[in-house]
């Protein structure tokens, strides 16, 4: 045999060999960590007998193994450099919403939701149903982390109606837990431990674990303590087997929370503990909120007074934090969702000004072929470059006004308030005028969207816009600033002013009638506030000092008014008709889930 076809040939084979590698390290990377390690290893041996798309492949799987360790930096760097050399459809659609997913973990949302608007449409465009499955669930994980649960739970359903795979079966009836948990909608038990006993049977550990994880929570909330605790403690061991940090925390931080509700307070303790140990460095802080929560409520059983100061600051810091990380996540949909729909407007611009120029070509050809027809055709090309021009015209006139104004409100957007409120307090530095600046936050507004739905939350948004624009005046600068956060600055007004103005607008807000739109609801909010004399001319310290004044009105009950000191946030001022409630110290599993009315 010639010398050519058996090399030819051992390459072949050792493709298949490759291919065969690939195909096993996927299949078993979250059901037996050890052989996908295992895999791994003899697949970088073999790297050489590799073609170029295994091996975007194998970086893929080295990502994924990197993720799984907590890993974010190596795996972000390998993903990227895949998506950035390959044009295949099936590595970007995989390695995309892997890539995704990772950026949520690390809360960079924005960035995650970019990604997932240049893979999604390629879903149709993916022959292996596998790596479509696999991109799907990636996306509906990251839309259930940012709240957006029915879109998880249609991808979740998209994947389940197409004939999964045993893991991908595993994985997306796992999102439809997770996305019933988020609604607040009935979850089904039994479809849940069906999908336990499936995922256990596969050895799909990660999955199950977190199945078990949604199960808790489940029966926590049904007053199954008892039956929560058991669920948890059994499968524990486990979990600490996987070394996945978030998931230890998770469990841990449950675990706490429940022993410490069952009356085992040493136990909770320690669990909480534990879960602090775990979850402290990493992005996600759910788990840590829920742990110093416990920590805070057994040291104030103990009367600890140092321990108890110590753990609730520590938690206060946790749940600033995850309240931030909660805004972010939905300005981060809002930003990207409304990225797209400029681009969408950008698209069709320039559609119209290649349908003008193939116009303009058209008559030019006409022209020259018939020359008695010259002054009509004339006519027509510069009737129709006037209406063109007119189109174009208001066209540019739109998207300057959706450049400068909130689209759903009407008042200034982010961008343009900042804008304009520094060129006033420019003026206002000059002449020694004072100004005041207010913040504030709707309460309880995305239960508003998950009871109501986001055209009851557009509606609200636009009412609240509306009542504040009518406190302001020639001068003044409304604007929102993002998700169902306002400011507004008032020249020529001081701090004292300004909580008159804020007073005002908690009456008119909550004068606003929803009843006759059909929504049983109280619209209220929190307001900081803040003046130059207090904070100078510069609009980021006066943005800071007014956001710590309102994150101050929240924590001592919502519904009020807090003007900012350098020493301590003073004038707290409940919205008439409420008092002075205690700070909820219940972490984010165990949120009020009732509308203020």
């Amino acid at each position: 045999m010639p010398m050519v076809a058996v090399a030819a040939g051992a390459a072949a084979a050792g493709v298949d060999e490759v291919e065969a590698l690939l195909v096993e390290a996927g299949s078993v990377k979250t059901s037996d960590v050890a052989r996908f390690q295992q895999l791994l290893a003899e697949l970088d041996a073999r790297a050489h007998d590799a073609t170029p798309q295994q091996r975007q492949r194998l970086q893929i799987l080295r990502a994924y193994r990197h993720a799984l360790l907590g890993e974010s930096g190596p795996a972000v760097a390998l993903l990227e450099e895949v998506l950035g050399e390959s044009r295949d459809a099936d590595i970007r659609f995989e390695g995309g919403g892997l890539l995704s997913n990772i950026h949520a973990a690390n809360r960079r949302f924005e960035d995650s939701l970019r990604i997932l608007e240049e893979i999604l449409p390629l879903r149709d465009h993916i022959q292996d149903l596998e790596i479509r499955h696999r991109g799907l669930l990636n996306a509906g994980v990251v839309y259930n982390q940012v709240g957006e649960y029915r879109l998880g739970l249609q991808l979740a359903q998209a994947v389940l109606d197409s004939r999964p795979e045993p893991r991908n079966t595993c994985a997306a009836e796992n999102l439809v837990a997770e996305a019933a948990l988020g609604l607040e909608e009935d979850l089904d038990e039994a479809r849940l431990r069906a999908n336990i006993a499936h995922c256990d049977s596969i050895n799909e550990r990660v999955f199950a674990a977190f199945a078990r994880a949604h199960l808790a929570r489940w029966l926590a909330a049904s007053d199954r303590v008892d039956q929560a605790i058991r669920l948890l403690e059994s499968y524990l061991p486990t979990v600490e087997d996987i070394r996945y940090p978030f998931l230890q925390g998770v469990y841990h931080a449950l675990l706490a929370e429940y022993r410490l509700r069952d009356g085992a307070q040493a136990q909770a303790e320690a669990h909480a503990a534990v879960a602090v140990q775990r979850t402290r460095g990493i992005g996600n802080i759910e788990p840590l909120v829920s742990a110093y929560g416990t920590l805070y409520r057994i040291a104030s059983e103990r009367g600890d007074p140092a321990a108890t100061l110590e753990a609730y600051k520590a938690f206060v810091d946790a749940e600033r934090r995850h309240l931030d990380d909660v805004k972010s996540r939905e300005m981060a949909y809002q930003i990207v969702r409304h990225q797209s729909q400029q681009q969408a407007q950008q698209i069709e611009l320039l559609n119209q000004k290649n349908a003008l120029l193939q116009l303009d070509q058209s008559t030019t050809k006409q022209r020259a072929r018939l020359w008695l027809v010259v002054a009509g055709l004339l006519s027509f090309l510069l009737a129709t470059t006037a209406y063109w021009a007119f189109k174009t015209k208001r066209l540019q006139m739109r998207l300057r006004r959706l450049a400068e104004l909130d689209a759903l409100t009407g008042v200034s957007n982010r961008h343009h308030f900042t804008e304009k409120a520094g060129r006033l307090l420019a003026a206002c530095r000059q002449d020694h005028r004072v100004v005041a600046l207010l913040t504030f936050d709707l309460d309880h507004f995305k239960q508003v969207n998950d009871r109501f739905g986001h055209e009851a939350g557009d509606w609200v948004l636009q009412q609240v816009a509306k009542a504040c624009a009518e406190l302001c005046g020639p001068g003044d600068c409304i604007g929102r600033l993002g998700g169902e956060e306002f400011a507004m600055l008032l020249p020529g007004c001081d701090a004292a002013t300004g909580r008159r103005v804020a007073e005002d607008a908690l009456a008119q807000l909550a004068a606003v009638d929803t009843g006759r739109r059909g929504y049983d609801l109280c619209i209220a909010a929190s307001f900081g506030i803040t003046d130059t004399t207090l904070s100078g001319y510069d609009l980021t310290r006066l943005m800071s000092h007014a956001d710590r004044a309102m994150y101050a009105a929240k924590r001592a009950g919502r519904a009020r008014v807090a003007v900012f000191d350098e020493d301590n946030v003073r004038a707290l001022t409940p919205r008439s008709g409420t008092g002075d409630g205690p700070i909820d110290l219940r972490p984010s599993g165990g949120e009020r889930r009732v509308l203020p009315v």
